[in-house]
């Protein structure tokens, strides 16, 4: 795996033995063996194609806002998409449907500001969401007030062997915080490297959207820790019953500390670096949270944040 590691190592610009407390919005987690920052789409699909040929693992990241990194790092080539931005496009479609376009590096702070300042309504639910559009892809990020697939028109991936294929909504099966492909489609090159993601929006009032995501931002800054080193809500709502903030709050679990990791006083949903946590912190409340949640309420609290490494 060595020799393989220098061989497309010498074929790119990389980063060694990278810490990802730079690349992760918990500034947590060891190190990855490579790291690369491709500037574009063909340095992108290069390198996947490349990372195939040399049987290397590939992880893909944004701004690795819902990530917790091991202590011992991520093996493989991280690629991060981040640059990976060239604008926004937009397209009518008929006098009420409007269409737009983003890369995946795109900043979802950035598409939601965009609609509203087209006076595009259908997106404001992502407001305060942070991370890139690929990452929200991905995770059918959402709120109470809608979610991606609520909005998607389709997506570009970048397949194995470097083909940009298009993917269709009806070609997706969503779930909470996830997604998958449908059987019909055939997989075996299929990996899920998203290039590009298109939306269906509506004509709207450019001030009532304004109105709308100023007084949701208002929101989030009063009831959750948005300036804790943290990866956004820690764990999935149940499908039925209380949310899981509520849950772990009425476990008595604000607060709650191991470690360097604590569960957030302003929102127990959260689960913040205090400054110097490793990620044995985290997972370790992480699992205690989940043990006294089952004890007192018999439900299983799913991490919604990806755990990645070792």
């Amino acid at each position: 795996m060595k020799t393989n590691y220098k061989k497309f190592n010498r074929q790119f610009y990389l980063k060694k033995n990278e810490s990802m407390k730079n690349h992760t919005s918990f500034k947590i987690g060891g190190s990855a063996d490579l790291f690369a920052l491709p500037k574009s789409v063909d340095e992108l699909t290069n390198l996947i194609i490349t990372a195939e040929k040399y049987n290397i693992p590939v992880t893909i990241i944004g701004s690795g806002t819902n990530l917790l990194v091991k202590d011992k790092g991520i093996r493989g080539l991280i690629i991060c998409v981040t640059k990976i931005n060239t604008g926004i496009t937009i397209k009518q479609i008929d006098s009420k449907n409007i269409f737009i376009e983003a890369f995946a590096g795109t900043l979802l702070a950035s598409v939601c500001k965009f609609a509203m300042e087209n006076g595009l309504k259908g997106f404001e639910f992502a407001t305060g969401i942070p991370g890139t559009l690929g990452g929200a892809v991905m995770m059918n990020a959402g709120t109470n007030l809608g979610s991606i697939s609520d909005v998607l028109l389709c997506m570009d991936i970048i397949e194995k062997n470097g083909k940009i294929t298009k993917i269709k909504k009806n070609e997706i099966i969503f779930s909470e915080k996830a997604f998958s492909f449908n059987s019909c489609l055939d997989l075996k090159n299929i990996i899920p490297v998203i290039l590009k993601a298109s939306f269906v929006l509506k004509k709207g009032n450019k001030e009532h959207i304004r109105l709308k995501i100023n007084k949701l931002l208002n929101k989030r800054n009063l009831t959750q820790p948005i300036l804790a080193l943290s990866a956004g809500c820690f764990f999935k709502n149940p499908v039925s019953g209380e949310k899981a903030g509520k849950l772990i709050e009425k476990a008595g679990l604000k607060g709650k500390r191991i470690g360097n990791a604590m569960v957030s006083e302003k929102h127990a949903n959260f689960i913040v670096n205090l400054g110097n946590s490793t990620a044995k912190d985290i997972l370790e409340l992480k699992a205690y949270i989940q043990k006294k949640v089952f004890q007192l309420f018999s439900i299983n609290l799913e991490t919604e944040v990806k755990i990645k490494g070792e």
